[in-house]
């Protein structure tokens, strides 16, 4: 009776532990997911603020003021409630200070550009957008932003490992237990069942949280982080094989009537709705993604110039000539505008997106709905 006693004690102290370190576990992947879910708002704001600049800046409409005055406010405040989750990781305090200093870099420059468009001196905001400046601030903020939720998840990698591996540890000492003690056995199993379950949730929400850093939660699409890291994995695959790539962006024309006019959840069918036009039109081979907004990408590898004006021709068409039900009896119509690069010479991924989203300017500039490809 005193050896079951001692096996009896020695089996609870183990589930005891075991469950103490899944409730510790579980708060790292809530920590975790609020630090992912911050970054992601912070993104989202920073990108607000750029669309509502440009916006000033292409048609002198001050009502796009209002957004970028938003996502001025929205990053820095959302920039501030990382440093306050991170507070106690060195790492991701120098990562965040990193962003704040290129935050306000780039908050500095789109300032200066709307500045000058205050003043009348459209020539020369025209000529700051036209050297990339302001995209180019934006994607540094990204980048340091990305830096951090990489590290954010390179730490649940590790802790989930810990956790795993305490959770064999414990298993091995509950299999010696039943081996030892055969009226231990329901309760070795009931201890069992309850690891294996806990290390599925484990599991799942790994994967769940993997999903959330690459995928767009709207559109089911790649996200904009998951996008610039494949295409850069794209440009050194084409330039080691010689074969062409094609990148287009694509913007939904008048977009802001649509959540003008149907708000939000209308906005959002519509870019459902495009999402799915996407999926219908392209490849399995081609990479859809959203980069924020309403500006979709497609990334088209071993795609010529000529077959990526088509294929991007065939996409507008099918945009065009689908009706999108916003409501019950409401429906609409849009289209899009779309600038298309090929990749050429030694230019790195950025570049080649920068010179579409110019195409996709000069498409907006000259009429809208319509592909332009780029020089």
């Amino acid at each position: 009776m005193g050896a079951l006693g001692l096996l009896f004690a020695a089996v609870m102290a183990n589930a005891f532990t075991a469950a103490a370190q899944q409730r510790v576990a579980g708060q790292w992947r809530v920590h975790t997911l609020e630090v992912l879910l911050a970054i992601s708002r912070t993104e989202t704001a920073v990108n607000a603020a750029l669309r509502g600049a440009r916006g000033y800046l292409l048609t002198g409409d001050r009502v796009f003021l209002s957004p970028y005055a938003r996502g001025r406010i929205e990053s820095e405040a959302e920039l501030g409630e990382l440093r306050t989750l991170t507070r106690d990781n060195r790492v991701q305090q120098r990562n965040l200070a990193d962003a704040a200093v290129r935050l306000h870099a780039y908050l500095d420059t789109v300032a200066d550009e709307v500045a000058l468009e205050r003043r009348g001196r459209a020539g020369e905001a025209a000529a700051m957008v036209a050297s990339g400046a302001d995209r180019g601030r934006v994607e540094d903020v990204l980048a340091a932003l990305s830096r951090a939720k990489a590290e954010e998840l390179r730490l649940l990698a590790v802790r989930s490992a810990e956790t795993e591996a305490a959770a064999k540890r414990g298993d091995r000492f509950n299999w010696l237990i039943a081996a030892v003690g055969a009226a231990m056995m329901a309760l070795l199993a009931v201890a069992l069942i309850g690891a294996a379950r806990a290390h599925r949730r484990t599991l799942a929400l790994t994967a769940a949280l993997q999903r959330r850093a690459t995928t767009d939660t709207l559109t089911g699409l790649a996200n904009r982080r998951h996008l610039i890291a494949t295409i850069d994995t794209e440009v050194r695959r084409a330039r080691r094989t010689g074969r062409s790539l094609s990148f287009a962006i694509l913007d939904i024309d008048h977009f802001k009537r649509i959540n003008d006019t149907h708000g939000h959840a209308g906005g959002d069918a519509v870019l459902r709705e495009i999402a799915a036009v996407l999926r219908e039109t392209t490849r399995e081979t081609d990479l859809l993604g959203r980069i924020g907004g309403e500006e979709f990408a497609v990334l088209m590898p071993e795609t010529d110039t000529a077959q990526a004006e088509r294929a991007c021709e065939r996409l507008r068409a099918a945009v065009a000539g689908r009706t999108i039900s916003l409501a019950p009896g409401v429906e609409t119509r849009v289209t899009i505008s779309t600038g298309v690069a090929l990749l050429s010479g030694e230019e790195a991924g950025d570049q080649l997106m920068a010179r579409a989203d110019r195409a996709l300017y000069e498409a907006k500039a000259g009429g809208r709905n319509q592909v332009r490809m780029a020089a």
